[in-house]
This record gives C-alpha cells, structure tokens and sequence, in this order.
C-alpha cells in the first residue's frame, strides 16, 4: 500500500521514466555499509529490486562491493533493474601530504569507475584515517589545512578528467564536520559541498546556515532526520555513533527534530537544481528486517516538498 502511494507521487511504477523529483535512493537505507560488525547486509538484488519498485529510478553507488567492481557487470546489473547511479561516495585522508599519491590514485580508480557507470558527481569525505575506529584529531595544524585544501584542488582537477564534479562532504567524525570547519573549507578552496542534513546537525552545525554560506557551491544533497537526543549524545562523545544507529537515530524524515523541510524551502530559495539523496544509514539484525516501510515514508514526506 505505502509503496503504491508513493509510486503515484513520482516513482517507476511498471516502467523507467525520467525522475520528477530528481532524488536517488542510498543503499545506505537498506542497511549497506563497508564497516566491519556493521549488522546484517542484504542481498544485492534485493536492494536494487526493491529501489527499482519505489524510488524514481536513481541510486547511488554504495560503498566498494556493492556493485560489480567491474564497471561493464556493474551496468548489466543495473539495466536489468532500470537503474541510473547519480553519484558515489570516496573516503579519503586528505590531510597527510605523503598519503598525497596513495589517495590520489585511489580517488582516480574510484572516479573513473564512477564515471563507467553513469555517475556526475564524487561525494568526498575527509577521515583521519583508514584504520577502522581513527579517532578524528580535536584540530588540524595550519600545515594539515594547507595540504587537504591542496589536495582537494587535486581531486577536482582529477574528476574534472572523468567529467565528475566534486562534492566535499561534512560530515561528523571526519576532519571537516562542524562550522568552523566548514568556514575554512568554503574560505580556503572553490570545491564545491555536499550538505548531508542528518550529519550537519550531529556536528552541531545549522543546515540552513551552511546553505547561506554556501553561495551556490552545493553540488549533492543528502537528506536524512535525526532524533535530536540521540545526536545531542553522539556529538558529546556520551554515545558511539554506531550504537546510535542501532538505537534509530536516523529517523524517517519528517519524524525527527532536522526540520528537513525548512531546509528544503531554503535550498529552493537558494535555486538548487542538482540531486537529493535519500541517505538514512541503519543497521540490521537478520534479513527478516524490513526497512522499505521506513524508506516509504520518509519518501512520503520529502516528495511534496521538492515537487
């Protein structure tokens, strides 16, 4: 019942059409994440059948593995499931400048694979580390902004070649998260942003603030709602971020405090014109978990806001 509302407002229904809305669908809502003792990871088919039935025909890539790492097996898939792939999401340490060649050529790899299956656009998030649990340093030293700014210049000229454009990624636990040091991304480079509600207000930074300071530069956007509780204990380190998925603290949009749809009035207002992102990350006990009610109605909600 819910997934035939919600095909009515725009989705495939029987046939691929053009996306109304221009909103993809994270494989990240099913539960898909790279990290170890993440939780329970659905079958491939199942999550690109199920996105197939209910969104408007767009994903995005999924971490490493999700999708064939050959880019020609990775396209049969995704026809067969009429399926287009809007963007993908590249870690990287931006931050060391002898990582510079490593993360370079991986960030390479990943574009020109990203491009083989349609993508426009590279999501960048900045991490401390590659090791699993890297604590994020309190600052950078000026020497460390100098290089990631640098670095970023790099990323950009290196997509530009694959005709990618570049999305740098606030996001909490990364070396670029909360206001200050989105201020210094947007001073100290032209990149453009990925703003990633969910993540903004974990941070402790205002969603409609960044799209002010922003000016025009926000390339891809992520929507997602928060209990705003369960933030408040992530950001004050009371509880892991992991565990707060556990816990539901991405919460179907509309039934968290992110006041989403204040924030999609403001990127109306800003004129953006690029693609939404359904990205609610979960975590899954066994595959008799079911997260496309909770897609649907997040769907539901953000629909007639973007109409």
């Amino acid at each position: 019942m819910i997934a035939r509302r919600v095909r009515g407002m725009g989705g495939l229904g029987g046939r691929r059409r053009s996306p109304v809305h221009r909103i993809a669908l994270s494989p990240a809502c099913w539960g898909i994440n790279e990290a170890p003792d993440w939780g329970h990871q659905i079958d491939v088919e199942r999550v690109l059948s199920e996105a197939a039935a209910i969104g408007e025909g767009a994903i995005t890539a999924g971490p490493p593995g999700f999708l064939p790492d050959r880019s020609d097996q990775a396209r049969a898939l995704l026809r067969r499931h009429r399926l287009q792939v809007v963007a993908g999401h590249v870690h990287a340490i931006l931050h060391h400048h002898e990582a510079r060649g490593p993360e370079l050529a991986h960030i390479d790899g990943h574009a020109q694979w990203l491009a083989a299956v349609g993508a426009t656009t590279l999501v960048l998030s900045a991490i401390p580390e590659r090791s699993a649990g890297a604590i994020r340093p309190e600052s950078l030293s000026n020497a460390e902004w100098a290089h990631l700014l640098h670095l970023i210049g790099s990323v950009e000229h290196v997509c530009a070649r694959h005709k990618l454009k570049v999305a740098v990624q606030p996001r909490f636990g990364s070396t670029i998260q909360g206001p200050q040091e989105i201020e210094r991304l947007l001073v100290g480079s032209e990149a453009g942003v990925c703003l990633d509600i969910a993540h903004l207000v974990i941070a402790g930074a205002d969603p409609i603030e960044v799209i002010e300071l922003a000016a025009g530069r926000i390339q891809h956007v992520h929507l997602n709602d928060v209990d705003l509780d369960l933030a408040r204990r992530v950001r004050d380190r009371s509880l892991s971020y992991n565990d707060a998925v556990a816990r539901s603290l991405y919460r179907p949009v509309g039934e968290g405090g992110a006041k989403v749809a204040k924030v999609t009035e403001a990127l109306k207002h800003a004129r953006y014109r690029g693609w939404y992102t359904l990205e609610q990350e979960t975590r899954l006990v066994s595959h008799d978990d079911r997260p496309l009610g909770r897609i649907s109605r997040s769907l539901e909600f953000v629909l007639p806001l973007l109409g």
